[in-house]
């Protein structure tokens, strides 16, 4: 099955949106709708004001009403059944890209967020957490609505206002959230003591060798341990604190390119601008000039 892009959900439902394909919010709920299985490559959460909806996640069938709160994610299956006329409420749909483009991974500061698939699909929020998320949606989409020019500044803005919603609404959502599996005070200390090992040496160690081998534990359970706590593997731990020193060396230095390509151990200024590239859909020189153009002198 093809990733369904949020491309794909403009065109196919011909939305008036030509601002980005990595972003987009909505406030009318649309009856017209995909009547197929979608894998979506984006993540989208929202609630509903008024109406309903039938819609169908992984195989489990939900009713989404106005005390319900809808997630689905890059890594699910997910169809849409029926939706009542007239259905009001809010919802953003996002890439990771979109919202790691500013700053280390949400995901990895906060690994069991609501983002997660283990969080579930739909949520029934109190009356009071479904009036504060409802709340929490309005004030995001007043502000992204109060602008009339779409630009490079705008979208940065949208960036970080929608961070802002995803870090208050996990806030929120946190009571929601189910149980954790218990961890063994060995994992919790093999666990830490990796995190330290990669602030150390992210730019020259990439390998989950030298870490097993550092750890003194076999790189399977390492893994095993390290996905676990953290629901992540290592090696995206790993990429995401090479990612995020890339980003910052790009934004806040004075390093030339092919300096930055050296300080973080990659061979050429051609195998990191392929890696940068393909991490964030920018070259290390369009990521440097957009950056600057929106930064404040």
């Amino acid at each position: 099955m093809n990733s369904y892009s949020i491309k794909n959900i403009i065109t196919f439902r011909k939305l008036d949106w030509d601002i980005s394909e990595d972003f987009l919010y909505t406030t009318d709920i649309s009856e017209v709708f995909e009547p197929f299985i979608m894998k979506p490559d984006y993540y989208s959460y929202g609630l509903l004001d008024s109406g309903g909806m039938q819609i169908e996640i992984d195989n489990n069938k939900f009713h989404i009403n106005s005390s319900s709160l809808l997630v689905y994610r890059p890594d699910q299956t997910l169809k849409i059944l029926e939706i009542a006329p007239e259905t009001k409420g809010a919802f953003v749909l996002f890439t990771r890209k979109f919202v790691d483009s500013l700053s280390e991974s949400f995901l990895s500061i906060v690994p069991h967020s609501f983002l997660r698939s283990q969080f579930g699909s739909h949520i029934t929020l109190s009356d009071s957490d479904h009036a504060k998320m409802s709340s929490l949606f309005g004030k995001t989409i007043e502000f992204l609505d109060a602008s009339e020019t779409k630009t490079d500044r705008w979208m940065y803005s949208a960036k970080n206002i929608l961070l802002a919603l995803i870090n208050e609404s996990d806030f929120l959502l946190d009571k929601y959230k189910p149980v954790v599996y218990e961890s063994t005070a060995r994992e919790v200390q093999i666990n830490n003591e990796f995190k330290k090992l990669v602030v150390l040496n992210y730019a020259n160690q990439r390998g989950l060798e030298f870490y097993a081998e550092k750890l003194n534990v076999s790189r399977n359970y390492l893994h095993k341990i390290i996905k676990k706590l953290c629901n992540q593997t290592p090696f995206e731990i790993i990429n995401n604190k090479v990612l995020s020193e890339c980003k910052a060396l790009l934004s806040y230095s004075d390093n030339t390119i092919g300096e930055i390509a050296e300080m973080m151990a990659f061979g050429s200024i051609q195998s990191f601008s392929k890696y940068f590239k393909k991490q964030t859909g920018k070259s290390p020189s369009l990521f440097r000039i957009t950056i600057s153009s929106v930064q404040i002198p």
